[in-house]
């Protein structure tokens, strides 16, 4: 059986049993999609160096860590992609962070002068106003990059042709006539499996997430 061939259970297997070549073969399935996953979360914040660097943290991670991979908790698939997101988050935290901490001292060097002649009360109110706000956006930003993953992880879970109706109809904002006619079904089908579509991504992002692995 070539490596192209290998389920996630036999690469599973020999992650467990430490056969470099099964590392090899997750690198190869995976990476792609993980570096547009983690680049999703990082958008407007990260370079694509940090993409990499997370990608390549993440199979390291795989590797040196693979005990923690629980198949009663979840496939191999979600568990790689869960790991990833929060690796991404991780690292947005600390981009996000470094981000406002160099706006401070943007603003100590642009208001030293301002604050020796002004009231010194007025600015240490003004620089608090500015760190609970810039606290309340970071939290805001986070949270909706954790819903984004989160989504993400559960439509990676539907069947391939539902996955695509899905993407067609909700990110593409087609029509299911246009859907229907671009992918062979019928139009009653297309209704069905959209609706059984939404139904299991509700049930799932209900569920309660499992803490770090």
């Amino acid at each position: 059986m070539v490596q192209g061939d290998w389920s996630d259970t036999t690469i599973a297997a020999g992650l467990r049993q430490r056969d470099p070549a099964m590392l090899e073969a997750v690198v190869a399935r995976y990476s792609r999609e993980i570096f547009y996953f983690i680049r999703m979360i990082l958008t407007n914040v990260g370079a694509v160096q940090d993409v990499e660097e997370c990608v390549n943290d993440l199979f390291v991670s795989v590797w040196q860590d693979f005990d923690a991979f629980d198949p009663a908790r979840g496939s191999f698939r979600t568990w790689l992609t869960m790991r990833a997101k929060y690796l991404a988050l991780d690292r947005r935290r600390h981009l996000l962070r470094r981000q406002v901490a160099t706006v401070d001292l943007m603003n100590l060097d642009a208001e030293h002068d301002a604050d020796a002649a002004g009231d010194s009360t007025e600015w240490a109110d003004r620089q608090r106003a500015q760190e609970h706000w810039a606290s309340e956006s970071l939290d805001t930003v986070l949270e909706k990059r954790e819903e984004h993953a989160q989504l993400y992880a559960a439509l990676i879970n539907l069947p391939v042709l539902d996955r695509q109706l899905v993407y067609l109809r909700y990110f593409g904002l087609k029509s299911t006539e246009d859907i229907a006619a671009q992918t062979g079904l019928s139009k009653h089908a297309v209704d069905t499996r959209l609706w059984r579509a939404r139904k299991h991504l509700k049930e799932t992002l209900r569920e309660p997430t499992h803490g770090r692995v």
